[in-house]
């Protein structure tokens, strides 16, 4: 055989692919053929298919529980929301929005801590936290970096920064800008767990929450 009529490795699999049934019938063939193992050895070419099947099968069974895992967290944590929403809309104040958040974080949520902070040059009693328009509420936006949520690890200046410093012991936090047309501020919680909140922790249900106090917050007195 001419160098030009040798027949390539990519050949072989081209052809396969275009043929799948080529070894029905060739029983014998299949039997004969073997496949290095990496323990050593050889399998056949039907035990190594039983195998791959075997394996993907498993991988497909795992990435299936994964998926199932993950729709039931979705769903339950929709339920506290769906919860937690229905007690924002019968608060009719800021301070009830205040009771109607902490009696969610803790009890449903189960966060190791939380505060919801309002930037306004107004001042607000307990349990309610101000941060006027000044430096400190500069650096905080300077965290943010324009985005509307963010999560992870932060310096110890920073996490006393964000949690206005009544959480210095937090190792990671999740915090989401509240944006409404007269009041703005933003929601943090946090955790003793330094992997609890990383930066690639989906924020679209504490986006969602941020969104619904702006329109609470604006729609409510701050006393009644």
């Amino acid at each position: 055989m001419t160098q030009s009529q040798q027949v390539s490795a990519d050949d072989v699999i081209r052809y396969l692919t275009e043929h799948p049934d080529f070894f029905s019938g060739r029983d014998d063939l299949l039997l004969e053929l073997r496949i290095p193992h990496e323990a050593g050895g050889a399998t056949s070419l039907i035990e190594r298919q039983l195998t791959v099947h075997r394996q993907r099968n498993q991988d497909l069974g795992e990435r299936l529980y994964a998926l199932l895992e993950n729709a039931r967290r979705n769903d339950l944590i929709f339920m506290r929301m769906r919860r937690l929403v229905l007690a924002l809309i019968e608060a009719n104040c800021w301070v009830n929005v205040h009771v109607a958040l902490d009696d969610a974080m803790r009890t449903d949520f189960k966060v190791d801590g939380w505060c919801m902070v309002h930037f306004t040059e107004r001042q607000l009693d307990a349990p309610l936290i101000a941060v006027p328009q000044s430096d400190r509420y500069r650096r905080i936006m300077e965290l943010f970096g324009g985005k509307r949520a963010i999560c992870g690890n932060f310096e110890p200046d920073e996490v006393k920064l964000l949690t206005y410093p009544y959480m210095p012991w937090a190792q990671s936090i999740a915090a989401a800008r509240i944006t409404g047309q007269d009041n703005n501020g933003m929601l943090v919680l946090a955790s003793k767990d330094p992997e609890y909140y990383r930066s690639s922790t989906e924020t679209l249900f504490l986006d969602y929450l941020a969104e619904v106090l702006a329109l609470r917050l604006q729609q409510t007195p701050v006393l009644r």
